[in-house]
């Protein structure tokens, strides 16, 4: 009879424990399961901010060209019409890799010459579905790629350092 009894305290003690550890392993879990997910958002975000960086560098490129032809900077529907721009890009205002792309053109007056700048900001810059984090911004008056980390950049912010 002794045995039945330190038999059954011994199947409730290792019931206490498994149940124990259950409930030390769910939050762990979740925990992993988190921390693997933000991993995979981070990387997302340099892989969208860095598809930005191309596409400005791209768009640049492309707009010195149709200057080069057309004696005026193109709106982003007379880059891609002219051939010399070409981007997996959607919508109205274009979006591509997490990013809306926003080009605005000023013709050539008396009073000043053509320029043409370009704005690229994030779909989602705040909370875990973020798209990107930093907005950039290019002209024909700056050198180089402009970075804001909050809010759409100008030709005031600092300049993007080279890698």
């Amino acid at each position: 009879m002794a045995e039945v009894s330190e038999s059954k305290r011994l199947w409730r003690t290792a019931l206490i424990v498994a149940g124990v550890g259950v409930l030390v392993l769910v939050p762990l879990g979740w925990l992993a399961l988190r921390m693997w997910d933000d991993t995979i958002q981070r990387r997302v975000i340099a892989a969208n901010e860095s598809a930005a960086l191309t596409n400005l560098e791209n768009i640049q490129a492309a707009e010195q060209l149709y200057f080069e032809a057309n004696g005026q900077y193109g709106t982003f529907q007379q880059l891609i019409d002219s051939g010399v721009f070409q981007a997996q890009v959607s919508g109205d205002p274009p979006v591509a890799s997490g990013y809306v792309f926003t080009v605005k053109v000023q013709p050539r007056t008396d009073t000043q010459p053509a320029a043409y700048s370009v704005n690229a900001d994030p779909v989602r810059a705040g909370g875990r579905d973020a798209t990107g984090r930093r907005h950039f911004f290019i002209s024909s008056e700056v050198t180089g790629v402009r970075y804001h980390e909050s809010r759409p950049a100008t030709k005031d912010d600092r300049p993007r350092p080279k890698m």
